[in-house]
C-alpha cells in the first residue's frame, strides 16, 4: 500500500511539472482543464496497470543464512495474552489514515454547512437558469452549482459582468471539477498535490470565465471590476468572483494574446511520460536467471554428477569442506542469483561430507541423515527461491522448508485438490492483518495433505505442508554458519562441551545446556510492542561464539525484521557467563546456533 501510494504521489508530481512548465501559460484552458483532471485520475489508475509487452524484471539480493545444523529445536515464544479490541489490532498507518480520513470529512461538512446557512439566511429569487441568493450586509460574489451568491451591498452596475462571470461556472459545470478534488481531499489528505491540483483547476476555472465574458464585454471595465475589493468566502469548493491572489494573474491572462494552434502539440509530452510510467509499473520484482533453462534441469547421469565432486572432495580437511559450501551459499559470486545445478549439487555434497564427519569425529550416534542431492531436488530449490522473491518478506520466515513447500501456480494448473484459498490485496506487500490471518492457515495445515492457495490480481502461490519434514533438515539449515571454524569444533563434535551455572554437577551436560538455555530465553523474552502493532512474526536464525573466556561474541542473526532480531541478540546477550568448552584439554572456542520464532497469539 505505501509503495502505491508512493507511485501515485511522483506520477502525480510529474505531470504538475509538465504542467507549469509546458502548459500553463498557454490560452488552451479546456484543454488544461481536461489534462489537470484526467491526469490526475490517471496516476491513481497507472500503477495498477501492468502491460505485458513492458514486463520486465527488477532484481533483488539474494542473502542466504546458513547453519550446520540447530543445536536445540526451534523455541517459539508469544507475547503475553492482552485483550485487545478490533481497533487496537488495526496496524497504525491504518489508524492514522481512518483518523486523517475523518477529520477531512467533517472539515468538508462544517463548509457545507456554511453554504447552507448562507442560503438560509439570504433572500432567494429563482432565474431562468440560476438562482440569485441575496446574502445581507455584504460584498460576496461566488457560485456554487446553479447558486449565485452576491451580497447586497456590491454596486448594481458591477452586478451584470458578476451574474455573467458566475453563470459560465454553472454552465460548464466547475463545482463538480472542485467537488471532486474536495472528495479527492478527504481519501489522499495526506497527499499535498490534491490541494495543488484544486488549486490549478480552480485557478483555470477563472481563467474560461474570464476569457469568455471579455468577449461579449468591454475588456477594459471588467479589468476595473476584478481591480475592486469585494469579499471572499473561506470555502475551497466554490467558485469565488474575487480572490485576491488570482486577480493579477486573471488580469494578466485578459490581456495576453491567444496562443497558436501550433503549441498543442505540447500535450504530446503526455505520450513519452505515460509510456515511461507504465514501463514502471509493469517491472516485477524477480531473482535474476542468466540462463532460464535451470528452471528444467536434466536428471541425466546424477549419479556420475555426485561421483565427480565426492571425488574432487576426497582428502579435504572438514574446515576446507565447510569453507566450500559457506563459499556457494554466500560469498561467491552467485550471491544474487540462483544455484547451477553443479553447484548445488557440491553445496549439499559437501554438507553431507561435513557432517558425517563431525559425527565420525564425535563418535556420536547419528541423529540426522541428509540425502544426496537430486535433479528433483534441485528443481524443487529453484521453484522456490524464485516464489520466495515475490512473498511479502515478513511471510517468508513463517514457511520453513521443513513444514511447507511452495511454488508459483501456473495458469493451467488444475484439480488442485482440497485447500483454502485466500485473496490479498499484494502478495509483496502484506498487512499486518493478512499475516496473521495467513500464519493462522499454516499453522491448521501443517501435517496435513491440505494446502493454502494464496493469490493477488498478478500472480498465485501454493503452499503445501510437507509430510515427515522434521526427519529431514532444511537446505538453509543444511549450510554452514558465517562464523570461521577452522579454529573452532562444533558444539556436538567438542569433547568436553561449555557448561552452564548450575550445570555443573549434572550427569549430562549437554543437555543440562540446552536446557538452562531454553530457560533463559524464555525468561528474557519480551516481544517488542512495535513488532505486534506492525504483524511480524517469524523466525530468527543466531549463531554465536562460546569463547575461550566464557563470554559471547560474534553474534550473528537473521530475521524477518529488525526488531525481532534485536530482540534475539539482547537475549543472547544476557547470557551469564559460561564454563568454555574443551578439546585435548584445552579451552575452545564453540560455535552454538539456535532459531527463535516469534508468534503472535
Amino acid at each position: 500500500m505505501i509503495q502505491y501510494i508512493l507511485e501515485i504521489i511522483a506520477f502525480q508530481l510529474l505531470f504538475l511539472v509538465v504542467y507549469d512548465l509546458f502548459l500553463k501559460r498557454e490560452t488552451f484552458f479546456q484543454w488544461n482543464r481536461f489534462y489537470l483532471m484526467g491526469t490526475f485520475l490517471v496516476a491513481i489508475v497507472l500503477p495498477w496497470i501492468k502491460i505485458e509487452a513492458f514486463k520486465t524484471t527488477v532484481s533483488q539480493e539474494f542473502v542466504g543464512y546458513p547453519m550446520l545444523f540447530w543445536q536445540l529445536d526451534g523455541i517459539a515464544v508469544t507475547p503475553a495474552e492482552e485483550e485487545t479490541s478490533w481497533l487496537a489490532s488495526l496496524p497504525t498507518e491504518y489508524i492514522v489514515f481512518g483518523i486523517g480520513a475523518l477529520l477531512s470529512a467533517l472539515w468538508f461538512g462544517y463548509k457545507l454547512f456554511q453554504i447552507y446557512r448562507l442560503k438560509e439566511n439570504g433572500t432567494i429569487r429563482y432565474y431562468k437558469d440560476f438562482t440569485k441568493v441575496v446574502v445581507k450586509k455584504s460584498e460576496l460574489a461566488f457560485s456554487f452549482f446553479k447558486n449565485i451568491f452576491l451580497g447586497e451591498q456590491i454596486k448594481k452596475e458591477n452586478e451584470a459582468n458578476i451574474v455573467a462571470h458566475e453563470l459560465v461556472h454553472i454552465k460548464q459545470w466547475h463545482s463538480l471539477d472542485l467537488l471532486f478534488f474536495e472528495i479527492m481531499r478527504i481519501a489522499f489528505w495526506f497527499n499535498p498535490l490534491v490541494y495543488v491540483y484544486q488549486n490549478r483547476v480552480s485557478e483555470l476555472h477563472e481563467f474560461i470565465a474570464d476569457s469568455i465574458v471579455a468577449k461579449t464585454n468591454k475588456k477594459e471595465q471588467y479589468q476595473l471590476l476584478l481591480a475592486e475589493a469585494f469579499q471572499t468566502q473561506n470555502i475551497s469548493f466554490v467558485n469565488q468572483f474575487f480572490k485576491r491572489s488570482l486577480i493579477k494573474k486573471r488580469i494578466i491572462m485578459l490581456s495576453k494574446t491567444k496562443s497558436k494552434k501550433v503549441y498543442q502539440f505540447k500535450y504530446l509530452l503526455l505520450v513519452p511520460l505515460v509510456l515511461g510510467m507504465l514501463l514502471y509499473t509493469s517491472c516485477e520484482e524477480e531473482l535474476p536467471l542468466d540462463n532460464r533453462e535451470v528452471l528444467i534441469a536434466s536428471s541425466n547421469d546424477d549419479a556420475g554428477l555426485i561421483a565427480s565432486i565426492e571425488d574432487e572432495l576426497e582428502g579435504k580437511s572438514i574446515e576446507e569442506i565447510i569453507r566450500s559450501a559457506y563459499i556457494l551459499g554466500n560469498e561467491g559470486e552467485i550471491k544474487d542469483k540462483l544455484l547451477s545445478k553443479e553447484d548445488f549439487f557440491r553445496r549439499m555434497i559437501s554438507l553431507r561430507l561435513a557432517i558425517n564427519k563431525v559425527y565420525e569425529k564425535s563418535k556420536m550416534e547419528r541423529k540426522v541423515d541428509i540425502p544426496y542431492p537430486s535433479t528433483e531436488k534441485y528443481n524443487s530449490y529453484v521453484n522456490r527461491e524464485i516464489a520466495f522473491k515475490q512473498l511479502d518478506k515478513n511471510l517468508k520466515v513463517s514457511i520453513n522448508p521443513n513444514d511447507f513447500s511452495v511454488r508459483l501456480v501456473q495458469k493451467d494448473d488444475k484439480n488442485l485438490g482440497p485447500g483454502e484459498f485466500m485473496k490479498v490485496g499484494s502478495v509483496k506487500d502484506l498487512t499486518g492483518q493478512e499475516i496473521r490471518k495467513i500464519n493462522r492457515t499454516l499453522e491448521s495445515i501443517k501435517g496435513s495433505k491440505s494446502f493454502l492457495f494464496l493469490s493477488d490480481d498478478n500472480s498465485s502461490f501454493l503452499i503445501a505442508s510437507v509430510k515427515n519434514a522434521n526427519k529431514v533438515i532444511s537446505s538453509e539449515e543444511q549450510t554452514i554458519s558465517q562464523t570461521t571454524y577452522s579454529e573452532s569444533i562444533p558444539f556436538e563434535a567438542v569433547d568436553e562441551v561449555p557448561i552452564f551455572p548450575g550445570c555443573e554437577n549434572a550427569t549430562d551436560k549437554k543437555e543440562c545446556f540446552q536446557e538452562k538455555m531454553v530457560e533463559h530465553i524464555k525468561k528474557h523474552f519480551n516481544y517488542p510492542k512495535e513488532a505486534q502493532d506492525m504483524g511480524v512474526q517469524g523466525r530468527v536464525s543466531l549463531v554465536f561464539i562460546i569463547s575461550t573466556d566464557g563470554s559471547i561474541k560474534n553474534i550473528r542473526k537473521r530475521g524477518p525484521h529488525e526488531l525481532l532480531e534485536n530482540e534475539a541478540v539482547r537475549i543472547i546477550e544476557r547470557l551469564p557467563p559460561i564454563q568454555p568448552g574443551k578439546q585435548d584439554g584445552q579451552a575452545v572456542e564453540v560455535p552454538f546456533s539456535i532459531p527463535i520464532t516469534f508468534k503472535l497469539n
